[in-house]
């Protein structure tokens, strides 16, 4: 995967980023932080590395140790601008570790702390763990000792909270109005095969990615095995909502395939001993839909049995680009304009949107002085064609949802429509659903 992330690079302008946002209570001290997060890559020497000088003949990209920039920490004043940087500015490869740890005045008080890295580095539970270890760090706390996870739950979709979910909030706002539930939602019958559908676009001419981040109260409905994991609600959630949009901006329907993000590690992110890296592997759910009058719990229970059945499924080689990618004979200046050729050809199977979901996070996040995190975040990476990804994290008993888009797919407007649709779609799924 890191070979894969790499070759993409040097084609598309928008950020291989993984974004990770926590807002505190309290304020950071900058110097302190900077401490602990050194501390805290000294102790993950996967992490601390840069890529090495490489020639087109060299059979491989390759990763060395280095020296942490002391840079790579600093105070920021405006919020917005920050979470821009984090979604299209990547952290360079070669002069030092590709992350950043950056704080800005979050809204209503407190800090935000925004870490980015490239993908090509690590994914979104190793960077879970790195923000982690140093709130740890910065605390005084041993790292990872106040790190737990419940047996049978594995973040990363591996297992979920069982949990309805009876608001909609925002940041900075009021609780969202129910104004519509799934029965609202167009229910398009969704055959298995064909090529995926492409999401009705809106498009802003200016390049690069935006995010609109929401906040939804769980409240617990009991843990019996009739009621749905959070994982299944939210891919359920984003078919309808995406199949509602489509419907609604007269575009062509058809499949709705999503990509899902699958842990391979063995207990999670924040288990002791867990790998750092990249280290999870992509199923698609393609679900065939019932028939309107079914109802949308009836999508529900077919996606719940999708997600349990790829969850089981042994992870494969990864197919003809990974084949390719690891090739020990051809050069990267070979492998680089193949592998981007290859998923040129590809496009257009490409699934119609990205849902990742990290699961509960058991760790307290907390700072310190500067307290323990109210409000966390992450968003995944996203390229055209398919240019969305859902991601959400839960914290605190609070379902924390990020909507990351391409503006050459949608336009902020249009972007933050579609986002408090799927909230409220989720919402509403989250009640009817847990009555099955």
């Amino acid at each position: 995967m890191d070979e894969y992330s790499r070759h993409l690079l040097q084609e598309h302008r928008d950020a291989d980023t993984v974004h990770l946002e926590a807002h505190l209570p309290g304020t950071v001290d900058v110097e302190r932080l900077r401490t602990a997060f050194i501390r805290t890559l000294a102790s993950h020497p996967r992490l601390q590395v840069r890529q090495a000088d490489s020639r087109w003949w060299h059979r491989r990209y390759h990763w060395e140790p280095t020296a942490i920039d002391h840079t790579a920490v600093a105070a920021t004043a405006d919020l917005g601008r920050t979470r821009h940087r984090a979604l299209t500015e990547p952290p360079p490869l070669a002069p030092g570790p590709p992350l950043r740890l950056e704080t800005a005045p979050a809204p209503g008080g407190g800090t935000a702390l925004l870490l980015t890295a490239a993908h090509t580095l690590a994914d979104a539970g190793s960077c879970l763990r790195l923000l982690c270890d140093v709130a740890d760090h910065y605390a005084g706390a041993p790292a990872g000792q106040r790190s737990g996870i419940p047996a049978g739950h594995h973040p990363g979709g591996r297992a979920g909270q069982r949990s309805g979910i009876p608001a909609v909030h925002h940041p900075g706002g009021r609780a969202g109005q129910r104004s519509g539930g799934p029965a609202d939602a167009p229910v398009t019958v969704i055959a298995r095969g064909g090529r995926p559908a492409r999401i009705a676009p809106a498009q802003d001419p200016t390049p690069g990615t935006g995010v609109h981040l929401s906040v939804l109260p769980l409240a617990r409905t009991g843990a019996k095995p009739p009621q749905p994991t959070v994982n299944d609600l939210l891919l359920t959630a984003v078919q309808l909502t995406l199949a509602e949009w489509n419907h609604r901006h007269g575009h062509p329907t058809g499949p709705i395939h999503l990509s899902m993000p699958i842990d391979d590690r063995p207990h999670g992110p924040l288990a002791p001993g867990a790998p750092m890296g990249n280290h999870n592997h992509l199923a698609t759910i393609r679900a065939e839909a019932p028939a309107p009058d079914a109802g949308a719990v009836t999508l529900l229970g077919r996606i719940s049995a999708q997600t349990r059945a790829a969850k089981a499924a042994p992870v494969t080689g990864g197919g003809l680009v990974a084949g390719l990618v690891s090739t020990p004979w051809l050069p990267i200046g070979a492998k680089a304009p193949l592998t981007r050729a290859l998923r040129r050809i590809a496009a257009p199977w490409t699934s119609t949107a990205l849902v990742s979901n990290l699961g509960r996070v058991t760790h307290p996040l907390d700072f310190g002085p500067a307290g323990p995190a109210d409000a966390l975040w992450f968003s995944a990476p996203v390229r055209m064609p398919r240019g969305l990804s859902v991601s959400a994290l839960t914290l605190g008993g609070r379902l924390h949802l990020a909507v990351r888009h391409c503006h050459q797919l949608l336009a902020e407007p249009a972007a933050a429509e579609l986002a408090r649709r799927c909230a409220e779609i989720l919402d509403a799924l989250a009640r009817d659903g847990g009555r099955r």
